[in-house]
């Protein structure tokens, strides 16, 4: 079985690890970090680059996508976006888990500014606050998970939201979970949810076959190799390069109907 991820760097791994240790799967996982970050992209750019990359995995013949990016993803729900493949939501996950009533929520602009979690929250009648933390993708894409600049940032970022008295917090962004012990300090009495935790509840699981994951970096994969070192990655694994021209020119023309309905080769 192969299972599809992506994100915009490495934030998507903390679900990848979480499948992984579940079930001894065969996943593609596609870093675009030529075009990170993502949370900072308009609607518009990031809808192509999901067709795009959505493209790429029906051609290496992906069974199943798990979400490992909330910005993506909430252009997926909003845009009612088909991805012709067994697709599962993080952001779902994330809304399922929610147990109380004063809820927060941290993610990239993208993800707070379509209110995607807000919608689907107040939906369910809870009182929610949002807050933009884009900094906290770059700290992460930089290996600095810890010491009196995350610090800083973490206080600046999440007195407001600790001051509305939420009693849950949401990481909306798969980056965030390398920053919990921090955001958990600033925050001792709410509780934390990993979208990514959850999501992996999606899984069957499965330990026949030990894992192995093909990394797609479209940008640098010495670098993209460092970072793996750095958060101690020990699936086996391969890093390819991926030049973002070969998903630009050779992407699958999707027809946008509502849903996805055929997929045609083009170019």
């Amino acid at each position: 079985m192969k299972i599809g991820l992506f994100d915009s760097g490495i934030g998507g791994v903390s679900v990848l690890k979480k499948l992984a240790y579940l079930n001894g799967a065969h996943y593609i996982y596609v870093a675009d970090t030529d075009r990170a970050p993502y949370g900072i992209k308009t609607t518009e750019t990031l809808e192509r680059y999901i067709y795009e990359i959505l493209s790429f995995l029906h051609q290496k013949g992906v069974s199943k996508i798990f979400a490992a990016c909330n910005t993506t993803d909430s252009i997926i729900l909003e845009k009612n976006i088909n991805p012709g493949i067994e697709y599962h939501s993080i952001i779902e996950a994330g809304v399922c888990a929610v147990k109380s009533d004063m809820v927060g929520i941290i993610g990239t602009n993208i993800t707070v500014q379509s209110a995607t979690y807000k919608s689907r929250l107040e939906q369910l009648e809870k009182r929610v606050f949002q807050k933009a933390t884009q900094l906290f993708v770059s700290l992460v894409e930089e290996g600095i998970f810890y010491g009196r600049m995350v610090e800083a940032v973490a206080n600046f970022y999440l007195t407001p939201l600790k001051k509305k008295n939420i009693e849950e917090l949401i990481l909306g962004c798969t980056h965030f979970p390398f920053l919990k012990g921090i955001i958990s300090r600033v925050l001792p009495n709410v509780r934390i949810i990993d979208p990514a935790e959850e999501l992996s509840h999606n899984i069957s699981v499965s330990k026949e076959k030990r894992a192995f994951v093909d990394f797609y970096v479209t940008g640098s994969s010495k670098e993209f190799e460092r970072k793996l070192r750095r958060i101690n990655f020990r699936i086996p694994y391969r890093v390819h390069n991926l030049d973002v021209k070969q998903i630009e020119k050779k992407v699958y023309t999707f027809e946008k109907a509502g849903n996805i309905n055929r997929v045609i080769r083009s170019g």
